[in-house]
Formats: C-alpha cells, structure tokens, sequence
C-alpha cells in the first residue's frame, strides 16, 4: 500500500512531498497557484566508490525516518534516508518561514560505516508550474539575460575550457561567468519564482533551452574536496503577479540582509579614493607585451616616459578626472611571470620611469593603480615553486598556455599573499604613488579547490583568501578593483572592469536570450563599474555597447592617445551621467518592444531609452535629458 504523503503547513503556504520519490507540491492557499518539483528521471545522487562512481535515486532508499520540528521560525519536516547505494545516507528538512512565502530545503549527509561517498546531488529537481504558462526564466548570467519560454535559441550553462579545473562542466557553478549571482527564476503569467542558493560556495546551476523551448533549470549541490561534506540549503519564494524585476529586487533583498550588499556611501567612507571613480573615465595605458606563444616571442613597449605625455596632453585636453589603470608595467610585460613581475620594465624606464609616471598623474590629481595578477602561476617566473601551486584530486597540476606568458598553473589563493604583501610593500617602497588597485580575475574565474595536503583549500577558502588579499589592497589606501562582479566578491570591491550581457555571434541583436540588468537592479549603488564601451579600433557593435553602457549610468571608458576634442564627447555624456546618477538605485526596467531592443532604465532622478536594434537612445530628466532620441557618436 502506497503511503500517505507528508505535508507542512505555512501561513500561506501548503506543502506536499511524495515519501517514496520525495516529488513536492506546493500550494499557495490564497490563490490556488500550484507548484510541483520532480525528480531526476538520470538519478538524484552521485556516488563514489573509491576510484568509480555511479548514479542513485532517492527512491532506492532502505530505511526512511520522519521527524517533525518546531523552531522560531515555523514547521519543519525531516527525512533521514539511509541504506541508499553505497551504504551513504542523506537528511533533507523542509520548512516554510512562517512569515515568508517561501520554502526552504536543506540537505545534509548522515554519517554511516560506509567508504563510499556522495559527490553531487540533484535535488530538489526541476519546479514546474501547474495551471499557468511560463513567460520566461530568468538567468544571472553575466549582467543578465532572460529566456523566453519559446525562444529560439539553443543554449544551456557550463564551464568552458578557460576555467581549467572546472572545465566542461555540464552546468554553471555559483560565481563564475554564467552566473554571478546564485540565484535563478521563471515567471508565468499569474505567478512567479525565485530560487536563492542559501549555501553557494558548492552550487550549480544546471539549464538548458533547447531552440523553441522548453526551459529546464535544476539546483546542482557539488562535491567540496572530494565529499558533499556539509550542509546544503536553497529557498524558493513564490510570487503571485510579478517581473524579472521582481526577483532582482528580491535577491537584493536577501543580499542586504546578509551584509553581501554594501552601499556606496560606506565604500566612500571607508576610502574616499573610491568616490573619486564617480563621474570620471578609466584609461587603460599599455606599457609591455611580451608574447611568449610566438616564436620568436614578440616584444613590444610603450615607455614610461611616452605614457607620461598622453598623460599630460588629457589634462592639457581639460580633462578633470580619470583613472590611469597600468598594464604590462612588469619586467616582461602584461601576463608574463606572474605572481613576480618585479622590478618594472627596464626597457619602458624601470623604477624611475613607473615612479615618474605615478606622481605625474598625481600632479593632474588622477588615479593611478597598476593590473596585477595572483592566480595565473607562470611556470617560467622568476619564484616559481610546485609546493605553492593548486593540485587536483590526483595530485597533478592543472596546465594550460593560453595567455602571453605561456605555460602556467594556478597558484593557491592560500599561498597568494607573501607575494602581494612582499610587491606592495616593495612598489610603495620605492615611491610609486597608489591610489587604486586590480587584482585580476579574483572576482570573476571560478573559486579554485586545492587538494595538496600541505595547504587544502576548499571554495568557501579559496573565496576568503582572495577577500583577504582585496582586503589588504584597502589597507594599503587603494580604491579595490577586479575583472568581474561575482557577487560574493561585492562587499570586498568599490569597482570592477568589466560586465557584459552574454552574447551569440548570429541573430538579430546579437545577444543570448534577452538582456536585462539583473546585476545592477541588485547593485548599481553597491558597486561601480564601466561601460565596455571601445572608443577605438570601431567594430560595429561599438554603438549597442555605448548604449548599454549609458543606460546602465557606467564609468566610460578612455583611449589614453586622444589628442583632440572630439575624441572625447561620448565618454564625456557618459561620464557627466555618472557624475549625476551613478550612485542611485536602478529601480526599475522595461522592455517596450517584442523584441526587447527598445528598453527603459529607471533611476530616481530620471529614464533612459535605449533602441538596441536602431541604435538611439533617449534621456528623460536630469542634467543631460535630450530632446527626442538621438544617435549615439561612435
């Protein structure tokens, strides 16, 4: 006889789940709006038997125990399943915040005699709606994208082959490029979902559009240092009427309340330098690239002394505040040996040419912060050391050679600092002038692990190594930057370089699904960031990212070799934006059009439109509201 199904009882919400397949249905008692999540149809768990693997159901549990629990915040159901395959065993809780509607899963392995382990679990599954069409999924990826139900379009998450130890995972891990933020949702015509990963260090994001939909997204809990290890939770929170808007202002929510969200405001306060970014534009300024995948390598070098001269021309241009961010400053250029690039470029001008170019841009009252890199590990540096680098389960090395400097591994973000304190304290030493930084990649690859015994890392270690090394970087007096937002790394940044819409190379606007803000609905007065704008070398989706970028009220960026006027109009209406709403809330975003080329972006002081597909944008309110829509200067 098939046993009754256990239920939870919220104060909005009613929860059924299946004791055998552990398949749930939750119901909102207001609306009737129903929801089901079912089960893996490959198997929900993962698991390792010494140097082999299978896959297991929940269903193939021997023994299942219920318990019932009351804490301060409501009901909570708890099953223990043992005897699953492999001896391993597995407590899942639910429970329903009794103010909130929202459901709340845990899961956590149970000790058992068994050797084998659990490595990933699938579960819960797949959330359908019931009696409601789905309009959209909504995906973190990148600055943000949604997914209409019948898009045509095949596209799915992973791990591309650049995140070397993670590379070609089938699905998207918390905190890299596909998704930023450990959050996803789909929205229906009456009725809406976010689900947060509570416990995101070791999380996945498994989704696939196959062309002409349907959209299937599942939570992926995977293995820490070999071992589920610990603990595991997501909410879902369930919406009646709502928006992809909706869900960001709900996962901005949660960040605040988890001090992941910090103003601004406090930013500034902490180091004013930070506040200097508002209104102004970053000049990247090469000095060396050393190609060490040529042969012979190709060395090319922009001195000190020249850098010098454009710096001075900008200001001679009347142009008032900037940031002068150096790459290629070290012995043999950009992406060479690191983490040693000490001492400077001799053939660009070495000490004297670096601590010239510091105080010069001092004089003009721009910040200065030199590109700089703990994580690629240069196998030709001058301290390279096995004992420092990342090993895998195997104890072997990940290697690759895709960057100028050649082959190279990881460097464990554990091993990291030595090398930042023992540069910093020489540059500054030496009297280069600091008043920004950036730590490459720290806040955009992947959370490396490491399993050398001498110094094991997991991901949540690898994320507080690299917050400490951001956080040495403040105690230095810099405003802190890195290449992405990963939203771990949020409270720890004043500004990054770098956050793009995910793109495609065919189709109409050229982008994956749809674009949406998502990252700045959650953080625009939280961080800083700049336009990918290219004032150079024009491609024809220059104009798309102007607009983008202008929209999303962004630093702009500069090409340090401007010399007239002209060249500087579009950053300048860029920058006198920021100046004037960079700081605000992004309240608010729409899309007008079917297409969703025509969008809107709100802020408390005004609108912009932009026309993605036609290329213009319009400005209601403020300093620089326009008079119908204009064409961007590119």
């Amino acid at each position: 006889m098939r046993p009754e199904p256990l239920s939870l009882e919220g104060k909005s919400l009613h929860l059924e789940c299946d004791p055998c397949t552990l398949e749930l249905t939750v119901t909102h008692r207001g609306t009737g709006q129903r929801w089901a999540l079912h089960s893996d149809s490959e198997g929900e768990l993962r698991v390792a038997h010494h140097s082999t693997a299978t896959t297991a159901f929940l269903r193939d549990a021997r023994e299942r125990e219920v318990y019932r629990y009351s804490t301060s915040a409501g009901e909570c159901l708890c099953l223990h399943l043992r005897g699953l395959p492999g001896g391993v065993a597995l407590s899942i809780t639910f429970s329903i915040p009794s103010a909130e509607d929202t459901l709340r899963i845990e899961l956590e392995p149970l000790p058992t005699a068994s050797s084998s382990r659990i490595v990933e679990v699938r579960y819960p599954g797949v959330l359908a709606f019931e009696a409601d069409e789905i309009q959209y999924t909504v995906w973190p990826n990148g600055a943000g994208m949604i997914l209409p139900a019948r898009h045509d379009q095949e596209i799915h998450s992973g791990m591309s082959d650049y995140e070397t130890q993670v590379k070609g995972l089938p699905y998207a891990l918390a905190y890299s490029w596909q998704l930023y933020q450990p959050w996803w949702g789909a929205v229906a015509a009456n009725s809406a979902y976010v689900a947060i990963a509570e416990t995101p260090f070791d999380f996945g994001l498994e989704l696939h559009h196959p062309a002409g939909g349907p959209t299937v997204a599942r939570p992926v809990w995977v293995s820490s240092l070999g071992d589920l290890a610990y603990r595991r939770a997501i909410r879902y929170q369930f919406f009646g009427d709502a928006s992809y808007v909706t869900l960001a202002k709900a996962y901005r929510r949660y960040a605040q309340g988890l001090g992941r969200w910090v103003a601004l405001e406090t930013k500034f306060a902490r180091n004013p330098h930070a506040r200097r970014l508002v209104g102004s534009t970053i000049f990247p300024v090469s000095i060396c690239r050393h190609n060490m995948r040529q042969s012979p390598p190709c060395h090319e070098v922009v001195t000190f002394a020249e850098a010098l001269r454009h710096v001075r021309r900008l200001r001679d241009l009347g142009w008032k505040r900037a940031y002068l961010h150096i790459d290629g400053w070290g012995a043999r250029g950009y992406d060479n040996q690191h983490p040693d690039p000490l001492p400077p470029c001799s053939d660009a001008g070495g000490w004297t040419g670096l601590v010239e170019l510091s105080r010069t841009a001092e004089e003009c009252g721009y910040l200065f912060g030199l590109h700089d890199q703990y994580r690629d590990y240069y196998l030709d540096g001058p301290g390279y050391c096995e004992a420092h680098a990342v090993k895998m389960a195997d104890g072997a090395l990940p290697q690759w050679s895709r960057w100028a400097g050649g082959p190279q591994t990881l460097l464990c973000a554990q091993q990291a600092l030595p090398y930042l304190r023992a540069n910093y304290a020489r540059i500054m030493g030496h009297g280069v002038r600091l008043t920004a930084s950036y730590l490459d990649v720290y806040a955009m690859n992947p959370l490396d692990e490491c399993h050398d015994p001498r110094h094991p890392m997991t991901r949540e270690d690898c994320y507080r190594w690299r917050a400490e090394a951001l956080e040495h970087m403040h105690r230095l007096d810099m405003a802190v930057s890195s290449e992405e937002p990963a939203d771990c790394f949020i409270p720890h940044l004043d500004f990054a370089h770098w956050n793009g819409y995910p793109r495609e190379k065919t189709g109409p606007l050229g982008y994956l699904g749809v674009p949406v803000p998502l990252h700045n609905l959650v953080y625009h007065d939280a961080l800083l960031l700049p336009s990918q704008y290219r004032y150079a070398h024009p491609t024809p989706r220059d104009a798309q990212l102007f607009l983008e970028g202008l929209a999303q009220v962004e630093i702009p960026y500069g090409q340090i070799g401007w010399a007239q006027p002209e060249d500087l109009r579009g950053a300048q209406l860029m920058a006198r934006l920021h100046a004037a709403w960079g700081t605000s809330e992004l309240t608010n975003h729409r899309i007008l059009d079917s297409t969703g080329a025509i969008q809107e972006y709100e802020y408390p002081e005004g609108r912009v439109l932009v026309d993605l597909g036609s290329c213009r944008y319009r400005i209601h309110r403020g300093p620089e509201a326009t008079d119908g829509w204009l064409s961007p200067e590119v």
